[in-house]
């Protein structure tokens, strides 16, 4: 991305523009007249508000409805003459003397943002669906990546946790992962803070952790419901002191990372069973991301399901999901979520001839959530247990209701027929804590 393009009358400023630009090598367009929105080519375009003081608005405007993604940086002798102009419709505004000063900075920090914003979108369109849940994750996903606080995602196994996750994290250069579920106790500390020659039988080298290898930029923490109470401790001081001290070493080290950590547990019920740390979820629970299973919503199977065919059929080959298919489809509970739909898609393009993907095409595992349900019962050695099992089934079916409705109280019981604090009471009986929701 080298080209920038010039919009300003032959100025001094102009002229100086000109000079830097192509002394890094940049290819610079210049234009002295505005006449539509199809002149803009470039991802990045420098607007001189002087040169067009009787269409300023009326062509950043149109450049914004017209290009969306171009980076605009706009200038001026005097910028406060201008503080009419709404300013979404620039990214930078400048004066002369501060442009002189940090034209470069600036323009780098525009090809930040648009590598940023292109990654984003690549990875926004893996995040599949028209329902309002899968609307208000995208608009929470958006809003998350502008911060740098902690994310806590939860959800069910399959419901695309990582994905999300990667999403957030499109700013950073460095993005590692960590299966918090696939560490061994022992080794926990180490794999996450390094540790130093000598420090153990057996550690021959110096070993940097996960945490430093991914410093300046974000740490996934995948299956934090699994992480070992001792772990825990060491995680919440990271937290607190953005710090880590590897094993042996006698000085911390700084580390400046963003910690996005995803689990498919019921982190209020390991707290109360003592096997997650209650200070520490709320250290992580700073932005709360909560994704439905796809029983949830089904609306988005058919676009799920086209992105899959879309993804795995043979090239050259052309696969069409027939009504009958899709009713089979949207029929199916998904225990195993987007993941489980995936692989089913996946099988049916491998033996259906092409054309029309028809309902035996598609080979479900029809039992597996049929026998899910009443297992809880199943296992009820008492009539407490039973109550238990009753109340666990409608805390599910009220958080599953709320953040359906985008995380609104307000919203979910007007559509359950009930009166809001009719709701907030029986959460509160249920143990179901207001922070768990976006907004009432």
């Amino acid at each position: 991305m080298s080209s920038i393009q010039l919009f300003s009358n032959e100025t001094d400023t102009s002229a100086f523009i000109q000079d830097v630009l192509s002394s890094v090598n940049y290819e610079l367009e210049t234009f002295t007249a505005w006449t539509k929105a199809e002149q803009v080519t470039s991802p990045i375009i420098i607007w001189d508000l002087d040169s067009f003081v009787q269409c300023n608005v009326e062509a950043l405007t149109a450049i914004r409805l017209e290009k969306p993604d171009t980076m605009i940086l706009v200038y001026a002798e005097d910028p406060e003459k201008f503080i009419s102009i709404p300013n979404n419709l620039y990214d930078i505004i400048l004066s002369v003397e501060s442009l002189k000063l940090h034209l470069m900075s600036k323009i780098l920090r525009l090809k930040d943002i648009y590598s940023a914003k292109m990654i984003f979108r690549e990875r926004m369109s893996h995040l599949v669906g028209k329902s309002p849940a899968m609307e208000s994750l995208r608009k929470t996903v958006e809003r998350t990546i502008l911060h740098t606080g902690p994310v806590l995602i939860q959800g069910e196994s399959g419901v695309g946790k990582d994905l999300v996750a990667r999403a957030i994290a499109c700013m950073y250069e460095r993005f590692v992962t960590v299966n918090c579920s696939a560490i061994p106790d022992a080794l926990f500390e180490s794999e996450l803070f390094g540790h130093t020659r000598g420090a153990f039988t057996g550690a021959q080298n110096e070993r940097i952790g996960l945490f430093e290898e991914a410093n300046g930029g974000a740490i996934f923490l995948d299956e934090i419901g699994d992480m070992p109470l001792h772990a825990q401790v060491k995680l919440l001081r990271v937290i607190q002191n953005r710090e880590i001290r590897p094993i042996g070493a006698n000085k911390t080290r700084h580390v400046d990372v963003r910690i996005i950590a995803a689990t498919n547990r019921d982190l209020s019920e390991e707290i109360r069973k003592g096997r997650f740390r209650e200070d520490l979820y709320y250290r992580l629970n700073v932005i709360p991301i909560q994704i439905l299973p796809l029983r949830s919503r089904k609306e988005d199977i058919e676009d799920l399901a086209n992105y899959f065919i879309k993804q795995y059929a043979p090239q050259g080959e052309n696969f069409i999901l027939s009504p009958e298919a899709l009713k089979k489809l949207q029929a199916h509970q998904w225990p195993g979520n987007i993941r489980e739909l995936e692989n089913v898609i996946q099988r049916a393009l491998c033996f259906a001839n092409p054309g029309f993907l028809k309902p035996e095409d598609l080979q479900i595992d029809e039992g597996l959530y049929q026998e899910k349900a009443p297992s809880g019962i199943a296992y009820c050695n008492s009539y407490d247990e039973f109550k238990e099992y009753l109340l666990e089934q409608e805390r599910q079916f009220l958080t599953d209701s709320i953040a359906k409705n985008g995380g609104s109280v307000s919203l979910t019981a007007e559509r359950l027929g009930m009166l809001r604090t009719a709701l907030y009471n029986r959460l509160n009986r249920l143990g179901v804590k207001k922070s768990h929701f976006s907004h009432s």
